[in-house]
């Protein structure tokens, strides 16, 4: 199915919208700025569709005003431009979500620098779509790759970054990824927000948060790793998860609660103890303390997706209970109450660290490079529950 990369509605198969590039003015268009474009003036649009006379869906239309034919098609919802051909592309659509400084901007560095490397070994070649390769490079690989901190996303809802996956043995997909400010969660009421609706369209929502925003945790770690500039800080993860579940409740996404930054955690466990927590980061057995992308990137399609889905679905139930562990109730059971009312499709927990190592230093992510954990398991998920395979 494809869907627009901008508010990510998918196409209706039986009506498309075209935009008049004839002789009309543009005019103020109050649906597209509601869905975030800003002072947006656009020329009319035409509408057409199948219908007892028309079996097929048209290809262009007429514009009523000027009588001119158009072909540029536009989302139905935002009324953004389509590029030509887009309707017949298939589409993985995604958002990263999270507080300021749950770590969305580096998590999304290493990602996609990660998922290339594996895609490799996949014999899947990604290559970036039109402005993403400055976008990306700029805002986010740049500033990770060259070890400094990043300022975090900038307020606002117009970026969009577009990835195409091509394989001699299947039809190409594109990834398209908007990252949501943490600024812009924070200010979310409990109502839902039009600019924010690609959260409930998206394939897989991902929902960052820094383990460190737990009091719990914070304590026992106090001197132990860096501590959270309070500048920086943003809302606690119990402020944080209603306000973007709020967004959703369509059914139609999965979601991913990922426990960014989990090298923090594994520091816990090498504090000792003799308590619960302590015994439990400490277990070298649990699949939180383990990662298996390189050996399941040399299996075929069929087997890696089979070890992934088993090797998640246990990684879920462990970080269930060591949650339940650090926070009275879980700071996830929000989530798992969404997904019982199908607010949602489906929720798994997953563990990740961007770069495998905690600062030292407030203007400095790691002294010893990256070395990502687990890092691509919520986009592979993703990804297989959406019909693709990588």
């Amino acid at each position: 199915m494809s869907a627009c990369p901008y508010c990510f509605t998918e196409l209706p198969k039986d009506q498309v919208v075209f935009r008049c590039v004839g002789r009309c003015s543009p005019r103020t268009d109050e649906q597209a700025e509601r869905y975030g474009r800003r002072r947006a003036r656009i020329t009319p649009l035409v509408t057409a569709g199948i219908s007892p006379e028309t079996k097929k869906l048209p290809t262009f239309g007429v514009c009523q005003q000027c009588s001119q034919t158009t072909s540029l098609e536009v989302c139905p919802t935002c009324h953004r431009d389509l590029q030509e051909g887009w309707r017949g592309v298939r589409t993985f659509t995604m958002t990263v979500t999270g507080a300021r400084g749950s770590g969305k901007s580096v998590y999304i560095a290493v990602l996609i620098d990660s998922l290339k490397r594996y895609a490799v070994k996949r014999r899947v070649i990604i290559s970036e779509v039109g402005e993403t390769a400055s976008l990306y490079e700029r805002n986010y690989y740049e500033r990770v790759f060259d070890n400094k901190a990043l300022a975090g996303t900038l307020p606002g809802f117009d970026d969009v970054m577009m990835w195409k996956a091509e394989a001699s043995s299947s039809k190409p997909f594109y990834i398209i990824v908007r990252d949501v400010a943490g600024e812009d969660v924070e200010k979310l009421t409990a109502e839902p927000d039009p600019r924010l609706s690609f959260i409930d369209r998206a394939d897989l929502t991902l929902f960052l948060f820094d383990p460190l925003m737990l009091q719990q945790v914070k304590q026992r770690l106090d001197g132990v790793i860096a501590s959270v500039d309070d500048s920086r800080l943003g809302d606690t993860p119990e402020k944080a998860l209603p306000k973007v579940l709020a967004q959703m409740g369509s059914g139609h996404a999965r979601l991913a609660m990922v426990v960014a930054k989990f090298d923090s955690l594994h520091a816990l466990g090498d504090v000792g103890g003799a308590d619960a927590l302590a015994q439990a980061l400490a277990n070298p057995a649990a699949h939180y303390n383990w990662d298996q992308t390189v050996r399941r990137a040399e299996m075929d399609a069929a087997e890696a997706a089979q070890f992934l889905d088993a090797d998640t679905a246990f990684l879920d139930a462990e970080l269930r209970g060591l949650l339940s562990l650090l926070s009275d109730p879980p700071v996830t059971i929000v989530a798992d109450e969404a997904a019982a009312s199908r607010k949602l499709a489906e929720v798994r927990h997953f563990a990740v660290s961007s770069v495998g190592d905690s600062a030292r230093h407030a203007d400095q992510l790691t002294l010893r490079g990256i070395s990502p954990f687990r890092i691509l398991d919520p986009v592979l998920w993703g990804l297989q529950r959406s019909g693709y395979q990588l």
